[in-house]
């Protein structure tokens, strides 16, 4: 059976009062930090090659306001005290070992961060889970993973001990009831914050954390972020969207998927700013924190979500405000946030013009995955240059490309290279010392055209290469010209794009069996595996159907056994045990046959033709 630990001390970490040992600085306004020394060594060991892993960042700006979640309000200090305790824990566990892969599942909330932290402060790699998988993805995980050893808050133990005690992998367990210790109150400003952890130039070479895909063409893959591809990719963004330390980043996404971990964490706290932490997306609470309800809450100035967020967002806009002032007072207050972000799913281009009349912002789309975290996007300005259903030019250090297929391998028709941020830290650019200067707002992109074909739009595979990009899947290696990487390197997204007008447009997947619904990837193959073990079934096609607040939807047409039936409720019964919320069927059609080819292989095609129309997802369902 797996070991379960509940350490002395992992309580205090987690509990409500973390910053109340600072509260002195949690409400004051940012005070500007005068570390001059440590940020000239930072940036010292940058330039030999070193890397300033995000936990270290928060030496720079203890005093700020790092997290504020349902429970309380948390320093950048308080989360590096609590983080350097339980990395204490971690290294008694694993007897000082570094480089050793740690699952961990967390709530949405402050939990999270000091758990990554202190991964990070021993050296070794984070695993975010989540718990809307069921125990057997859970299990596929820590093991393709190799865990050493999986973290949980209390209220995980009941979903985890049995996984961990089948694996015989120690757990490590927060217990809230058992433990009353408050963080004891000894850091002064004046005192600063002692370094933890390996060195800069060492987390330079180093992995940092596995995202795991959705398995659209496998069993999902464990993504290496290193260290280094981490901080390419914030000051990407740091530059390209112009974070600041004075940015409030509300997070309601999940963080097993690289858009939660990067653009509303990482690069968020990267920067000094401060993140509101919602458990999860809820329309409701989410309207209230952007209309700055509550008076201990800073304004929201930065959101980032999925078209069905937003979807909902627009759909209850008008249940919540009907009066034309209180419809004013909305707008007058949206339209001052800096910056809205959409991506994981096509936009439809009603639902753009939509929230620009509702908050008189212009979305800004933009284009990633777990591989390349975020690879292209719309400028931050000028606004009017944001084109919907486009996603825009590559992010600094990314180079795109659109290829097709040859004899051997492809040939390219147009690269778009954009010149790699620099991965020093200025503190003027982040707003936290005097003199702050705007960021420009994208690197120049050099376009290339290898071959063109009349004047249209250059069509084909989207390909990625540069610093930003991943290099290999855990335990996986990486195949020469095969369905992952190019025999010169560029990384083959599987999606077919377009790029004219200096913009580049998604078109869509090169797979038919992949389904982007909510923000997730779904793989029909996976789907369509789980529902042919129920007893009933004895074919199915799934397919994705468009629709305006998913993207797509997972449908699902069944071919039942003689004598049998199945409903959609039943169907969700069975397949519910082994696939994620987001993967079941939210419609489905029953038929006697279902067309094949000559091969005798289902006509998906065909099948689409045939049924879609029955298929589409009516919302009084």
């Amino acid at each position: 059976m797996g070991l379960i630990f509940r350490p002395h001390k992992y309580h205090r970490l987690f509990r409500k009062h973390i910053g109340i040992c600072f509260k002195r600085t949690c409400h004051a306004a940012p005070k500007k930090e005068n570390n001059l020394d440590l940020l000239n060594s930072f940036n010292q060991d940058v330039k030999t090659g070193g890397v300033i892993p995000v936990f270290r960042r928060a030496l720079l700006f203890p005093s700020r306001v790092a997290v504020q979640d349902d429970s309380g309000t948390f320093t950048y200090a308080g989360l590096y005290h609590a983080a350097n305790d339980l990395s204490r824990d971690i290294a008694a566990q694993l007897l000082g070992e570094t480089e050793r892969t740690i699952g961990y599942l967390c709530g949405n909330n402050v939990s999270h961060v000091i758990t990554q932290w202190a991964i990070w402060m021993t050296g070794n790699i984070a695993v975010p889970l989540t718990p809307i998988h069921p125990p057997e993805m859970l299990k596929y995980f820590i093991t393709d993973s190799d865990a050493g050893l999986v973290i949980c808050t209390k209220e995980h133990e009941n979903l985890l001990r049995p996984v961990t005690s089948e694996l015989s992998k120690p757990l490590l367990v927060s217990d809230r009831d058992k433990d009353k210790d408050e963080v004891p109150n000894h850091w002064k400003p004046e005192t600063g914050l002692g370094e933890t952890g390996p060195t800069n130039l060492w987390y330079g070479g180093k992995d940092a954390m596995l995202i795991y895909t959705s398995g659209t063409t496998s069993k999902p893959k464990g993504v290496v972020w290193t260290h280094r591809m981490l901080a390419t990719q914030i000051a990407a963004l740091h530059s390209a969207w112009q974070y600041s330390a004075n940015d409030v980043v509300l997070h309601t996404l999940p963080l097993h998927h690289i858009h939660g971990q990067l653009n509303s964490l990482n690069a968020t706290l990267a920067a000094g700013a401060r993140i509101r932490m919602l458990p999860s997306f809820a329309s409701h609470t989410v309207w209230s924190r952007l209309l700055g309800k509550g008076s201990e809450e800073a304004r929201i100035t930065v959101f980032h979500g999925v078209p069905a967020m937003y979807a909902r967002l627009a759909a209850d806009h008008s249940a919540l405000f009907k009066d034309s002032k209180t419809v004013e007072y909305v707008r007058n207050t949206l339209s001052k946030m800096r910056l809205m972000c959409a991506g994981s799913a096509p936009l439809p281009e009603t639902l753009f013009n939509k929230w620009e009349e509702i908050s008189g912002l212009r979305l800004l789309e933009r284009y990633g995955m777990s591989e390349v975290g975020m690879a292209l996007s719309n400028p931050y300005r000028p606004v009017e240059k944001r084109r919907v259903g486009c996603v825009g030019t590559p992010l600094p250090g990314v180079s795109a490309r659109i290829a097709a297929p040859r004899d051997e391998g492809l040939r390219p028709l147009v690269t778009v290279e954009s010149r790699a941020p620099d991965l020093r830290i200025s503190p003027e650019r982040l707003g936290v010392a005097e003199g702050l200067v705007e960021n420009e707002d994208r690197a120049e992109v050099k376009v290339t055209v290898h071959e063109k074909e009349g004047d249209g739009a250059i069509e084909g595979e989207l390909l990625l290469k540069g610093p930003n990009v991943f290099t290999r899947y855990w335990n996986r290696a990486p195949s020469v010209d095969g369905a992952d990487f190019t025999s010169d390197g560029w990384f083959r997204t599987g999606d077919v794009a377009s790029f004219s007008n200096g913009s580049f447009k998604i078109l869509g997947r090169s797979s038919v069996d992949i389904i982007k619904t909510g923000g997730y990837k779904v793989s029909a193959v996976q789907v369509e595996s789980a529902i042919l073990e129920h007893p009933s079934v004895a074919d199915v096609a799934v397919l994705g159907i468009e629709d305006d607040s998913l993207g797509e939807i997972v449908s699902a047409v069944i071919q039942s056994k003689e004598n049998e039936s199945v409903s959609l409720q039943q169907l969700k019964d069975v397949v519910g045990k082994k696939l994620a919320p987001y993967q079941l069927p939210r419609t489905m059609l029953t038929v006697e046959k279902m067309p094949r080819n000559a091969m005798g292989k289902l006509d998906k095609k065909e099948i689409r033709r045939l049924f879609a129309k029955d298929l589409v997802f009516k919302r009084s369902q």
